[in-house]
């Protein structure tokens, strides 16, 4: 049993409409961010849910951004981001939890990269 375990993320939208190209931002009020010591949890063996999300963090120009991403499970039981190329949709993610800001490594809300142009 590989078992995964999340924090609840509030999804705060943005008041000028939805601009995710329905993103996972956009049909769930909380998103299960992957965290290694999170409260909530499930068995990527039987599904993974589909608000399932990671934060991920990329250098550009030296300079470290964190950002949340719609992740998977891989077949080695490694969480990845889902294999797209995502741009922020304009909603952004927040939690009280201190370790969301432990993992984020920031301290204010993270921009959700959910929107997907096929």
């Amino acid at each position: 049993m590989n078992k995964i375990h999340t924090l609840s993320v509030d999804v705060l939208r943005s008041p000028l409409g939805d601009c995710t190209n329905g993103g996972v931002s956009s049909r769930w009020r909380s998103l299960a961010v992957y965290c290694p010591d999170g409260p909530g949890s499930f068995d990527a063996d039987r599904e993974t849910p589909l608000n399932f999300c990671m934060v991920e963090k990329r250098y550009l120009l030296g300079t470290e951004h964190a950002r949340i991403v719609p992740a998977m499970v891989n077949e080695h039981g490694n969480v990845v981001p889902r294999p797209r190329w995502w741009m922020k949709g304009g909603n952004v993610g927040n939690t009280s939890d201190s370790r969301f800001h432990e993992l984020s490594g920031v301290y204010y809300p993270l921009d959700i990269h959910d929107r997907c142009e096929l």
